[in-house]
């Protein structure tokens, strides 16, 4: 069963993503990473089962392959303790992970999916290629962005407070690959095969630089340095089909 006192908690965070106030927003995205990362450490610590045992929810369905929809998701995927996929049988759009991370998951992807959206609005009359590249590219830096903060994570491990000892970064990274295994046993036990496709074309330079830039400016946690290297996301084998 989820835990409802960390989901509350961490839904609260995330509403104030939501805020004009972008240090507002910024460090409330902060605060909920973190709480969700020292959440899954408690439980570890405690052999607490009953929220740590992996499983599926369907949070969408479509009629064909949207790329920014999966990279979108697969970077707040791997970032919360979980993994996407998508079947291409039925079109669902699958989360597996535990009960309170799946939860949190979903609040995101709602969230932010509509942020694109919103934001896409604003330039109708650009042309559908663009408008698709668009999409792509605001997904794309932010899940470079949730990613890079999860790394930041296993870098450097999560400071302690007046209420928590710190977390080191060893232990931090053992969390997620324990995580990991988790998820693959529980694909594997079900015979589930994962398949990857070919990376898909950007429609539009123009609209994904366009949306490059403005998923830097959506509320969620700090850009990453200027100038820094970035490997750009695309399609990976083992998060996005079954």
């Amino acid at each position: 069963m989820p835990d409802q006192t960390i989901i509350e908690k961490i839904k609260k965070l995330l509403a104030l993503t939501t805020s004009s106030n972008e240090n507002e927003s910024t460090i409330a995205a902060e605060k909920a990473s973190l709480l969700l990362a020292q959440h899954n450490l408690s439980l570890a610590d405690l052999g607490n089962t009953q929220d740590t045992e992996i499983t599926e929810t369907v949070i969408d369905k479509t009629t064909r392959f949207v790329t920014w929809k999966m990279i979108l998701l697969s970077g707040i995927a791997d970032a919360n303790f979980c993994q996407a996929l998508r079947s291409n049988y039925n079109g669902n759009v699958y989360l597996l992970g535990s009960a309170t991370n799946l939860i949190v998951c979903q609040h995101l992807y709602n969230y932010l999916s509509k942020a694109i959206e919103r934001r896409a609005k604003y330039r109708k009359g650009s042309g559908r290629a663009y408008l698709n590249a668009f999409r792509v590219g605001c997904a794309t830096r932010l899940s470079e962005r949730l990613l890079a903060q999860k790394h930041e994570l296993e870098t450097s491990g999560i400071a302690g407070t007046s209420d928590t000892p710190a977390t080191p970064a060893i232990v931090v990274r053992s969390m997620f690959e324990k995580n990991k295994l988790s998820i693959d046993d529980y694909l594997e036990n079900r015979g589930v095969t994962v398949r990857s496709r070919s990376n898909s074309q950007i429609s539009s330079e123009k609209g994904y630089h366009a949306g490059i830039k403005v998923g830097d400016q959506i509320s969620l946690n700090k850009p990453m340095p200027a100038g820094q290297n970035i490997k750009r996301l695309q399609p990976k084998e083992d998060e996005l089909e079954f």
